[in-house]
């Protein structure tokens, strides 16, 4: 086997690249293609890209995503070559490119296909240009590679699911509650049954996640009240305290600690505050009010994890992928 490096940057390798899905949670394949021999000229490389992203597109896999788990790579080469001696000159070659299909966290190639153009032109872009026209996106070898990918990531979640369902449980049990939630969003919806235990096992860390920090706040708020028992320390309190998420077990202590804070203030403080706090709960009558059910706060609840593991992703390093092909 051949081992193809793998021109991206994946931004949460350790555990799976959150962008692997589109928002509805369908398994989607991120274009790449391997030039690092520079064979292609550059700007043939985007038309390749983009040809790519409508083969993905076509079967439903696409995806806008940089830093995707499941990738979808094309390898070059030039199979003949002839240089007319026209003016200008004419380059007619023959190229083959082989697309996989693989995963870059397992390091697994899935599927693979091979296709052969000829291109003609007056230079190198050209030449690739048209040979890369050819490509039909509803290709049937196309077409099986990516069903026959699909299938084998299906069975990767199927026999995988419990050891993921563990692995998130174990980084939330030592507070690494983000990147178990990626982890977990991370799941498509591929296999029904590890999809739906991914989304319950979510809600569930995301409301530890937030129970947690709104401990954090309330004790920091705390800390700086005993500190400065006065409208500075009172403004710092607050600071904390109004970040404090209302479904937060913390929220309720949080309340009562804030009336403690007012009622040792002078009047106009306490008239600031209480049009600070008029402010706040309207904003939270709003928000309740959008989530006035079950599936509604469900759903709002699926979306705040997503951002949790966007954000987690982009602060992961940077870091070259290999498969092995």
């Amino acid at each position: 086997m051949k081992r193809l490096k793998i021109l991206i940057i994946a931004l949460i390798i350790a555990v799976g690249a959150f962008a692997q899905q589109n928002s509805d949670g369908r398994v989607s394949f991120f274009s790449v293609v391997n030039n690092e021999s520079g064979i292609i000229p550059s700007a043939a490389v985007s038309v390749l890209e983009n040809k790519m992203q409508q083969m993905v597109t076509v079967y439903g896999y696409g995806s806008a995503a940089r830093g995707d788990r499941f990738v979808i790579v094309a390898k070059p080469t030039i199979v003949t070559k002839d240089v007319a001696p026209t003016t200008p000159p004419r380059i007619s070659q023959t190229v083959e490119i082989t697309f996989v299909v693989g995963d870059v966290v397992e390091n697994k190639t899935y599927a693979s296909c091979s296709l052969t153009f000829t291109g003609i032109g007056v230079n190198e872009t050209k030449a690739w240009s048209t040979a890369i026209a050819k490509i039909k996106p509803a290709n049937e070898e196309i077409k099986n590679m990516l069903t026959d990918a699909y299938d084998k990531i299906g069975a990767y979640y199927s026999a995988n699911c419990n050891t993921i369902i563990t692995k998130a449980e174990t980084g939330a049990a030592i507070g690494n509650f983000d990147e178990a939630i990626a982890l977990l969003i991370d799941v498509p919806d591929i296999c029904a049954e590890c999809f739906a235990k991914a989304q319950q096992k979510v809600v569930e860390i995301y409301q530890r996640k937030i129970d947690a920090e709104g401990a954090t706040l309330l004790s920091n708020a705390k800390s700086e009240w005993s500190a400065s028992p006065d409208s500075k320390g009172a403004k710092n309190a607050f600071a904390y305290l109004s970040q404090i998420d209302p479904t937060s077990v913390s929220f309720e202590y949080k309340e009562e600690f804030e009336q403690q804070i007012v009622a040792k203030l002078s009047a106009d403080e306490q008239r600031k505050w209480e049009e600070n706090r008029r402010r706040y709960n309207e904003e939270l009558k709003l928000r309740q009010k959008e989530q006035h059910n079950v599936h509604q706060r469900q759903m709002a609840t699926i979306a705040a994890c997503r951002s949790v593991a966007e954000k987690w992703a982009e602060n992961q390093p940077q870091t070259k992928v290999y498969l092995n092909w």
